[in-house]
């Protein structure tokens, strides 16, 4: 298992950048590290947000049963030679144990904050591996990009690619939140009217509420779907907003705090759900969100996506304060 380990750490840095600027995880945060089982010990902590499944060898098996299409995609990757060790000895023996490895160590780097090395290796290992080198890849953009031509094309690029994915694993959860996700995203960078005209803010709605309803107790559905809604809201206000796409002011708050109840010690969702009343109203919701903020930076962060958001609960705090 060492030797693997160090297999993939030689070929993650020998590859060529990625268009990408990758930012670094800031070295005065928190630093977070998942050495052997205690990514699995803690991956129930650890996923609280999305509950994705922790990715062993029978997560791989059931996977390749549920969708005939990946598995055929897995065994033309797994006949080239020169395909990752680890996809090549999984077609090849019928021995998964390598690939679920791999795929644990993608999780592993992303929990720490070392997003480029997770995303070099996920998009390595096929379908298994690149769904969270997408997620990896929508972190950085979303909490370590700041330019905004540059997070949307993160966004789009991200989206494109897990379409591609659902092309493989049609209804799959998890990837069909990733594309959800960035699209949000990038009608959050569009303006009015060309967030309107794309189409897609009924189509996210839909695919939120089909995916709550399919996990109600996961939080990453509510949190995203309350954003969505304080951006039209924001946008176009409670009143069109309600007429045209059932959004409102209450009804985004309602939303921020049902994701509170489901992850009441997580601070992604504090620092969504101030962002999202900053977009209804600043002012009128000036204590609400300090508050939030407050509490924000109070939990303690158990990886890297807690101590980002944290950063920026930090910041918008600072800049509350003075205004």
């Amino acid at each position: 298992m060492q030797r693997l380990f160090f297999v993939l750490s030689a070929l993650i840095f020998s590859i060529s950048a990625h268009a990408t600027d990758w930012e670094e995880y800031p070295e005065s945060l928190p630093q977070f590290s998942f050495p052997g089982d205690s990514l699995k010990q803690q991956w129930d902590n650890l996923t609280r947000l999305t509950q994705v499944a922790y990715p062993d060898e029978n997560w791989i098996i059931s996977m390749m049963t549920d969708y005939p299409r990946l598995a055929h995609h897995m065994m033309v990757l797994g006949s080239d030679p020169d395909s990752h060790p680890a996809v090549f000895k999984a077609i090849q023996d019928s021995d998964y144990s390598d690939l679920a490895a791999a795929v644990q160590e993608v999780w592993r780097l992303h929990y720490s904050g070392h997003y480029r090395e997770a995303y070099k290796l996920g998009m390595q290992l096929g379908p298994f591996g690149e769904v969270p080198a997408i997620y990896s890849r929508l972190v950085h953009a979303t909490l370590l990009i700041d330019d905004h031509d540059e997070k949307m094309s993160e966004f789009s690029e991200s989206a494109a690619l897990s379409n591609e994915g659902l092309t493989l694993a049609p209804e799959y959860r998890f990837a069909e939140f990733g594309l959800v996700y960035a699209k949000v995203r990038m009608l959050e960078l569009l303006s009015t009217g060309e967030a309107r005209s794309s189409g897609y803010i009924p189509i996210a709605q839909d695919k939120l509420d089909k995916l709550q309803e399919y996990a109600p107790d996961r939080g990453a559905y509510p949190l995203t779907r309350g954003g969505l809604e304080a951006g039209i809201v924001e946008r176009v206000g409670s009143f069109l907003g309600s007429i045209t796409y059932g959004a409102t002011e209450s009804s985004a708050i309602e939303t921020f705090e049902l994701a509170r109840k489901l992850l009441p010690d997580m601070a992604i969702v504090y620092n969504e759900y101030s962002v999202g009343l900053k977009r209804l109203d600043e002012d009128d919701f000036r204590k609400e969100i300090r508050e939030l903020l407050n509490t924000c930076i109070s939990l303690t962060p158990v990886n890297a996506e807690d101590a980002l958001n944290q950063m920026h609960c930090k910041r918008s705090l600072e800049k509350n304060t003075k205004d």
